[in-house]
């Protein structure tokens, strides 16, 4: 009743204040309207009410062929869909309208990935996406191929330690610590030891490389192998 009342003084203000006569603007359910001329036009602005968001054009303008140009906007309501954080909480009011924020905290033993905050978008949606809440202890560590670690606790600051089989060495870091809920640094390799090689391979290796230059550079001659080389 009160909009109608508005529409109506509005409707008539327009009229004396200017040549042109556009006909009367349509109401729009939870809103105020404010009209006021300037620049040879006549311009009306739509405010919607606490909770609710506007779709469509806030300011319209009476032209010159005596029509607005666009039509009326909604007022809608703004609730978006409730926060969710699992082994967390939040701060929020009920329900949560357009521009709302809320913020979020972790339980103990928790620790949050994402942001602490995030805000209702007129579209309906929260915009950063909500965090999680992630243990801060940590699941059994994997092994490294033919290796192996040492430790029975995966809480928060503990610390295990790496190992590898016979006949192989590590490569990284040996110790890795359970920090809120992820280990430190990089899972290590174990890698096989290569074993030098003996004497009379040396020796057979030498000979059939000379063998082999010989055969590239005939101008050099043969070269006798070692007389002390068994093969």
């Amino acid at each position: 009743m009160f909009f109608w009342f508005m529409c109506c003084l509005v409707n008539m203000w327009l009229i004396s204040a200017s040549d042109e006569i556009c006909p009367e603007l349509p109401p729009v359910d939870n809103s105020i309207f404010v009209a006021k001329e300037g620049e040879g036009q006549i311009l009306g602005t739509y405010l919607c009410n606490n909770g609710y968001h506007l779709v469509g054009e806030k300011t319209l303008f009476c032209n010159a062929s005596k029509g607005w140009n666009a039509s009326a906007p909604e007022c809608r309501l703004g609730h978006c869909p409730d926060p969710l954080l699992v082994n967390g909480e939040f701060s929020s009011l009920e329900p949560v309208n357009v521009n709302d924020t809320v913020t979020f905290k972790c339980n103990e033993h928790y620790v949050l990935k994402g942001s602490n905050w995030s805000r209702c978008l007129e579209n309906h949606t929260w915009v950063p996406p909500f965090p999680v809440c992630k243990s801060r202890d940590c699941g059994p560590p994997e092994n490294p191929t033919h290796g192996y670690f040492e430790g029975i606790d995966f809480n928060s600051g503990s610390t295990i330690t790496y190992y590898c089989e016979a006949r192989y060495y590590l490569v990284g870091t040996q110790q890795r610590q359970c920090i809120d809920g992820e280990w430190s640094s990089t899972l290590p390799v174990c890698e096989l030891i290569r074993e030098a090689p003996k004497p009379a391979e040396l020796e057979l290796e030498k000979a059939l490389g000379e063998e082999r230059d010989t055969w590239q550079h005939p101008e050099r001659g043969p070269r006798q192998p070692p007389a002390n080389l068994q093969i």
